[in-house]
């Protein structure tokens, strides 16, 4: 009897924890927009040209002029941008924030800019009129923090809270008044309204419930200590509540999305879930895709998480640590859950087409601004830009650079290889002009790819199906085999539908 035909659908799971059971990659890839079929992804685009200088770590809009966003590098540098048009343009804001500062934290609130530094806050402002530098500013005494000062404008009680070390700071509007940084009857500033216990170290803030949710760290790097506890606090009790404590390198970002946090914790590309009162795993970045072996591990920033397309969204970096820097699979993520299981897809690679090398990778910032548009902070080696996404082009920096790859199939037996010898391609809508498909294969998962051929539209018109016929194809025969799939596109994309071998 004849072998039934090998059927490589559009990948609608997303990535498995490994291809000998799912689907083993998924990049630059639409995998949700219409069920049973995989495009491209809309291409991220720098728009700061030349002017960022150093990596992003915040990105903030200003809630008034919403054509505004402000962001601040890990040279302590601002930066603003308009939203509109089809381009962005990034400028320095001229007169800078006073030296020293890291990129600790970025709000806007009040129609200020606050920008942290290790032991002073910076503001600019009013935002509506005649804005200017006001900084070192009196109204608050910080304790000191090198690296974070994350901030949060609060929906409970519309304060502004900050992480201060072991401390949570806060300002108030007083009642009746307008916040006015030099007036101290406009506002009340609270320096350590809050204590965390000895050598606690706060990086990222959220809310559920009726609480501010505090994720902590320990130590001086982000391996030193597995420690993740999240303290919750009702804003006005001396103390805080129960914690939820999870055995990790840290609580490195989080984020309320239906009333559940998110959160990116430890250095191994851990996502897990929390109902304010326990916390459990639901997803990790599998080491076929990023390889953490040898002490190499994930630096998440706490401004690189973001409710996007009603999905969870966040990237994941690279260490940049000498001999620990990742070399693959850094980039921006999705997670969905659903009743059939999670579906993992890395949704985006930096403008630069790079997603991990011998040299850091590093996405600080993630900001959606619209429906369709996502910016980001991103670092790759020595150069540093914005990027947003752009809802007109489909041609990344490298053809091809959108693909998933198979499962690894079991076609055969040592004793009964496999061969395929024809091979048919199905999409859904004609192949355009300066479209591309590519079709990949491999014996064992150790081996490089080999190309099966290129189908193009310079090639073979505007189909919607290829089937190789008497040209035939050519592979050895096996007993397994894993296939990848490439698309190529312009201000257009190919839609594929499955791929069908015997």
């Amino acid at each position: 009897m004849a072998d039934k035909p090998l059927i490589l659908n559009a990948p609608k799971t997303g990535i498995a924890q490994s291809p000998n059971v799912g689907i083993g990659d998924c990049r630059n890839l639409d995998i949700d927009t219409t069920l049973g079929v995989v495009k491209l992804n809309n291409i991220l685009a720098k728009v700061s040209t030349t002017a960022v200088t150093a990596t992003v770590k915040w990105i903030v809009r200003d809630p008034v002029t919403t054509s505004k966003a402000y962001a601040v590098d890990s040279s302590g540098d601002v930066y603003v941008g308009t939203l509109t048009g089809s381009t962005w343009a990034w400028v320095d804001l001229g007169t800078q924030p006073t030296n020293g500062g890291a990129g600790q934290g970025l709000a806007i609130w009040k129609d200020y800019l606050f920008c942290a530094r290790a032991t002073a806050m910076d503001l600019y402002g009013p935002l509506s009129s005649s804005p200017a530098w006001r900084n070192s500013w009196a109204g608050l005494t910080m304790t000191s923090d090198s690296l974070w000062h994350p901030m949060l404008v609060s929906k409970l009680d519309g304060k502004l809270y900050i992480g201060s070390g072991r401390y949570i700071d806060s300002v108030a509007e007083v009642s009746g008044q307008n916040f006015a940084w030099n007036t101290g009857g406009t506002y009340t500033a609270t320096a350590s309204a809050l204590t965390l216990p000895e050598d606690y170290r706060v990086k990222c803030l959220a809310e559920q419930g009726n609480n501010l949710m505090i994720g902590t760290w320990m130590g001086t790097n982000i391996y030193d200590n597995r420690i993740a506890d999240i303290f919750p606090w009702d804003g006005s009790s001396v103390t805080y509540g129960k914690p939820i404590i999870m055995v990790e390198f840290g609580v490195n970002a989080m984020i309320n999305i239906g009333g559940y946090l998110y959160i990116l914790a430890g250095i191994d590309g851990d996502v897990y879930k929390s109902n304010g009162v326990q916390a459990w795993k639901i997803a990790q970045i599998p080491q076929t895709l990023a390889d953490i072996s040898g002490g190499k591990y994930f630096e998440p920033y706490p401004g690189a998480i973001a409710n996007y397309k009603s999905k969870l969204f966040f990237s994941l970096s690279s260490s940049a640590t000498a001999g620990k820097i990742i070399s693959d699979g850094v980039g921006i993520y999705s997670l969905v859950e659903t009743s059939n299981g999670n579906i993992l897809n890395f949704e985006h690679s930096i403008s630069e087409g790079i997603m991990g090398s011998a040299n850091p990778t590093i996405i600080g910032a993630l900001l959606p601004t619209s429906r369709d548009t996502l910016l980001v902070g991103w670092r790759n080696h020595t150069t540093y830009g914005i990027d947003a996404t752009t809802a007109t082009s489909y041609a990344y920096t490298t053809d091809y650079l959108g693909y998933f790859e198979s499962p690894l199939y079991q076609i055969g037996s040592n004793l009964a290889n496999r061969q395929f010898t024809e091979a048919e391609f199905q999409l859904v809508k004609d192949l355009a002009t300066n479209e591309g498909i590519q079709i990949s294969y491999r014996l064992n998962l150790t081996d490089s790819f080999t190309v099966m051929d290129t189908y193009t539209f310079a090639i073979l018109g505007a189909i919607t199906s290829h089937n190789t016929g008497s040209k035939g194809i050519n592979i050895l025969g096996s007993d397994k085999i894993q296939f990848k799939v490439g698309l190529k596109g312009t201000t257009t994309t190919p839609e594929f539908r499955n791929l069908i071998l015997q």
